[in-house]
């Protein structure tokens, strides 16, 4: 079990916490919840859990490997960071970057790029022959100020919003203005629990954005809809993501 940290969107109070639970939940990991902080879960769980979240999650940023958390303050940090084996992390001549991250208005009082710089300092010091790339380092340290805390550690993986932005409704051959957007869509699926090789079924299909997304992480997946130009759209836009659903009906859902 390994200590992990999740940056979290912030763009609902509840549902990426649960969101990323959920997940974890469907793909068989034992966690414990160490701490929620604003826009933070502190998790401890198996590392591997990361590939799962990175391949499901719609509401969560990044994940990393917590090396400390303390006091939202410069010298706190240096001191948390001086006491971690830091060459357990960096190769030797690996080049890295630390980035420091305010959640909303949260310890205004640190001045990010002057932290960034501390730490970089001692990691450079810590780790023999490690150098510094800002632009394409090979290993990132990231930290997060939230709550008046600093949760810092060693990024494993991001997750860009970019597919989800590619997939709008808006982009798809059938369209309508009611269709889910594709990052409600795959949370909506992700607190449903089902792993991959499962039958999603909507009963109220639409568009079929719930579908897509469904299909996407590797779930099988069957619709109804009351209305035949629905049900013939919705067809459209699973052919157009190369999806091939066990079926498409035209069906009343209290039928």
């Amino acid at each position: 079990m390994a200590r992990l940290f999740f940056l979290l969107s912030g763009e609902h109070e509840t549902l990426p916490a649960a969101e990323l639970k959920a997940i974890l939940e469907a793909e068989g990991y034992a966690y414990a919840i160490l701490e929620k902080l604003d826009q933070v879960l502190r998790v401890e769980a198996d590392a591997k859990c990361v590939e799962a979240v990175k391949r499901r999650a719609a509401l969560t940023r990044l994940c990393a490997l917590e090396l400390f958390t303390c006091e939202a303050d410069s010298s706190e940090a240096v001191k948390a960071l001086r006491a971690v084996n830091v060459s357990a992390f960096l190769e030797k001549g690996e080049s890295f970057a630390v980035r420091i991250k305010h959640v909303k208005n949260h310890a205004k009082h640190v001045d990010g790029l002057i932290l960034e710089r501390k730490l970089g300092e001692i990691i450079l010091g810590m780790a023999e022959k490690a150098k510094v790339n800002l632009q394409a380092p090979q290993k990132t340290f990231t930290g997060i100020l939230t709550d008046n805390k600093l949760v810092f550690g060693l990024r494993l993986t991001e997750i860009p919003p970019k597919p989800f932005m590619e997939r709008r409704p808006k982009n798809r051959p059938f369209f309508h203005p009611s269709a889910m957007h594709p990052k409600l869509a795959r949370c909506m699926v992700n607190l449903a629990r089902p792993k991959a090789g499962e039958l999603v079924f909507d009963p109220f299909c639409g568009t079929g954005s719930m579908l897509i997304e469904a299909a996407l992480i590797g779930c099988r997946v069957l619709g109804t809809d009351i209305q035949r130009r629905m049900v013939k759209g919705c067809k459209s836009n699973l052919a157009y993501y190369g999806i091939k659903p066990e079926g498409l009906i035209v069906a009343d859902a209290k039928n």
